[in-house]
């Protein structure tokens, strides 16, 4: 442990993955590579199997845009398993944190250093008093979220490949061996961070409030106005004001077009209901329904 209070990082001749160990990476790797599901059943399908190689509970893998030390990244795409919708919302107020920026800054920074895939746990990116003392673990601990491994792959200069696997709060780190698995496993499939993603990579893609970023997240998962109401502890007068304002930035009339919006785009490729709003309101292209987050 450094004179911080992180770990440090294994390099990558510290652990050895057991021949048990590897039969499980290759059977999973197999199944995943000859699997006839679409772009998103597929990654489902790996980060099923990956929890259930490393007993985790949960999972998110999202575009990260804008990741650069210090900063807090927009995230597009998420897709996620192992939530029930009280836990992601609390899990979106922790994502939204300012404090987030920093705790993962020397994660994106080694990233970045290297240009290369790096899989570290909790411990490895911020020292325990400093993570306890943030905003993110008191939103982690309601979404009742303890450890968890972060793993990050650079697509191009602004965007990054994230996922995180989550055990819930309480529950034993995970160790060196998990992460190496899911390292593995994660880095072994280049094409599967690459594709899906909306094709500018996020750089069109306009910058709302925190708070406004957590409504059109639950709004783009299909939340109701009572939902969102309960998961964010306000009235449900003050949710109406919020939607309509995130309808307002985007130039849209309802939720439905919203949705429409995000999931086929509306940059100036095809008609839609809104195609007299300015490309310039939201220029998406088809791809992942888009997570704000800052």
């Amino acid at each position: 442990m450094t004179s911080a209070g992180v770990t440090s990082a294994p390099s990558d001749d510290d652990l050895v993955l057991d021949e048990a160990d590897v039969r499980a990476v290759v059977r999973l790797l197999g199944d995943v590579i000859v699997s006839r599901q679409d772009l998103a059943g597929v990654k489902r399908q790996l980060m099923t199997g990956i929890c259930a190689l490393i007993n985790a509970d949960a999972w998110t893998w999202s575009l990260g845009c804008r990741a650069e030390p210090g900063q807090q990244p927009v995230y597009l795409g998420i897709a996620y398993g192992g939530f029930d919708e009280a836990r992601y919302a609390r899990l979106l107020l922790a994502a939204s944190h300012p404090d987030m920026a920093w705790t993962s800054e020397k994660l994106l920074t080694e990233m970045r250093r290297r240009n290369a895939h790096v899989t570290r746990l909790r411990q490895h990116i911020v020292d325990e008093a400093t993570f306890v003392a943030s905003g993110v673990d008191r939103h982690l601990r309601e979404a009742d979220v303890g450890p968890f491994v972060f793993s990050l792959r650079p697509i191009d200069e602004r965007a990054v490949s994230t996922i995180s696997v989550f055990r819930r709060k309480d529950s034993a780190p995970f160790t060196e061996r998990e992460a190496r698995i899911a390292h593995v496993l994660l880095s072994e499939l280049p094409w599967l961070h690459e594709a899906g993603w909306p094709l500018d990579r996020g750089a069109s893609v306009p910058r709302l409030s925190p708070r406004l970023r957590l409504v059109l997240n639950l709004l783009l998962d299909g939340r109701s106005r009572k939902e969102m109401a309960s998961s964010l502890s306000l009235s449900e007068y003050t949710i109406a004001q919020y939607q309509q304002a995130v309808y307002q930035h985007f130039g849209v009339h309802s939720h439905a077009t919203l949705l429409k919006r995000f999931r086929m785009g509306d940059g100036g490729d095809r008609h839609s209901e809104d195609a007299h709003v300015p490309a310039t309101a939201a220029e998406t292209r088809p791809g992942s329904i888009p997570h704000l987050w800052e």
